[in-house]
């Protein structure tokens, strides 16, 4: 085979057509027009959590000199820190701008995710559908609607870039090597979990090896990323000084997550949101590894599938690549087969790839056989796959709406009781609606010369403060009932 990209318009195996010069832009039209319907409703959201931290320090600590060192929510991502202090210093405090940035990265891996499929399905209406069904997708959504989880966008674009500019270089070329490696080295300065992108180098030149001509250039380039992890992972290290958290950290949980990530992905999610709703909802497993232990028997059933239709080298590459994309994210020490929040699958967003790619393949089998009635199946799963995915991507965009929106009255009341309180330079806060210390960074975008405290306990605790402001939230439930507002001298 040519190892250049290459179109097959007949539908076979075999890419040795030249690609139509219509083809490429229609793709990426439809799927620009795909990830704008889906995610139409984001740009007018309000920040979250690590949002006011990112821009607080971007707008006020960071400078060109301690750029690449600055630590921000005890994370190593200096290339993030670019594109929030870039933003910050440009355009501060512009929201649909970075909301507008989120979209069009994820626009971009969509690009990426087309192009890559083409080279390893080799069938440009696979590699179509599978761009497409990645754009709309729900299972990612986290990614895209958290301005701070720009680090899972950026990152993931920067490393499918990297695998493309190998995967499809004509012959052994030290630039492709070079531009590959430099790639894959910025992606992991943007989010530490793309060092997943070792193994799945690994996976595609192993699985390849003996079909394309480029599986040296490939094989070279894994020495290099190798030589690039280490030297992160001791950068990392020296500069956090270790690799564990309160809540992240090696153990037999990591293998519970990650087959929860796998199986999480393969729930028929579309079709629950079309015609059964409550199924979009996960209650947290009581049970320690169940329902997590059925996916070995999923895994045997996906390898069954792949060598029976004689597909087993893409069914294995698609499977290894949802896991191995899983697992650096699976130290977290909570349960990934869960809907309780609503940002947590930002984490699938690499893995999501592997997952897109089998269920493309399904599809391929469907479309491909003589059965009149399987290619309508298959219309109707893709059918079905979209208009789900949008559905649900609309529910749960509303959702974070609200929430978004809440924090935003929050942290507009604070600001406006400053403004009407001249005189004053501390604000006592008693149980705000965002954890503390978001709420001191989101005080410091607006007021950056007011000094916020942390008061539990009541109006007296915050003697110590005065003169302040002392700002007490009161609850009902999840839902702010009152707010207690005093000055202190």
């Amino acid at each position: 085979m040519d190892s250049r990209i290459s179109i097959n318009l007949s539908g076979s195996d075999s890419a040795g057509q030249d690609e139509p010069k219509w083809l490429t832009p229609a793709v990426y039209l439809i799927l620009f027009v795909l990830c704008l319907v889906t995610y139409y409703g984001i740009a007018d959201n309000y920040l979250f959590n690590d949002d006011f931290s990112w821009m607080s320090r971007a707008r006020y600590d960071m400078t060109p000199s301690n750029l690449f060192a600055y630590r921000v929510v005890n994370f190593f991502r200096p290339l993030v820190n670019v594109t929030f202090y870039a933003f910050e210093h440009l355009a501060p405090g512009n929201l649909r701008l970075q909301y507008t940035f989120n979209l069009l990265l994820h626009f971009i891996c969509s690009v990426l995710v087309f192009h890559l499929f083409i080279r390893i399905l080799s069938d440009w209406r696979q590699a179509a559908a599978g761009a497409a069904l990645f754009a709309v997708s729900s299972i990612h959504t986290g990614a895209v609607f958290w301005i701070s989880a720009r680090t899972t966008l950026l990152s993931t674009a920067l490393l499918l870039g990297a695998i493309l500019v190998l995967i499809t270089a004509k012959r052994r070329r030290r630039s492709s090597i070079i531009f590959s490696t430099v790639l894959f080295a910025l992606s992991l300065l943007a989010k530490e979990t793309v060092i997943a992108g070792l193994p799945i180098l690994f996976f595609i030149w192993f699985l390849y090896r003996d079909e394309w001509k480029n599986s040296v250039t490939i094989r070279t380039s894994l020495i290099s990323w190798s030589a690039v992890s280490a030297a992160y992972l001791i950068a990392r290290r020296l500069m956090l000084g270790g690799f564990t958290q309160h809540n992240w950290g090696p153990g037999l949980h990591m293998l519970r997550n990650t087959a929860g990530g796998f199986l999480y992905q393969l729930r028929p999610w579309p079709f629950f949101s079309l015609f059964w709703h409550k199924g979009t909802m996960l209650e947290e497993p009581a049970h320690p590894v169940l329902p997590e232990l059925l996916v070995i028997g999923v895994l045997a059933f996906i390898w069954w599938i792949g060598h029976a239709i004689g597909r087993r080298r893409e069914f294995t590459l698609g499977t290894l690549w949802a896991l191995a994309a899983l697992v650096p994210a699976s130290a977290f020490r909570y349960r990934f087969f869960s809907t309780v929040s609503i940002t947590q699958n930002r984490y699938y967003y690499l893995s999501s790839v592997g997952v897109i790619m089998l269920f493309v393949l399904i599809l391929a089998l469907l479309w491909n056989s003589r059965n009149r009635i399987l290619k309508i199946l298959c219309i109707v799963a893709i059918c079905i796959f979209v208009a789900g995915s949008i559905v649900r991507v609309d529910r749960l965009e509303k959702v974070w709406s609200d929430f978004t929106q809440m924090y935003r009255e929050s942290v507009g009341f604070i600001i406006s009781t400053i403004e009407e309180n001249p005189g004053y330079t501390t604000a006592a806060l008693e149980k705000p609606p965002l954890a503390f210390p978001y709420a001191a960074d989101a005080v410091s975008l607006y007021k950056p010369d007011w000094k916020v405290k942390e008061v539990e306990g009541g109006l007296e605790r915050a003697r110590p403060f005065a003169p302040c402001i002392y700002i007490n939230f009161n609850y009902d439930g999840d839902m702010v009932e009152s707010i207690d507002v005093k000055t202190l001298e």
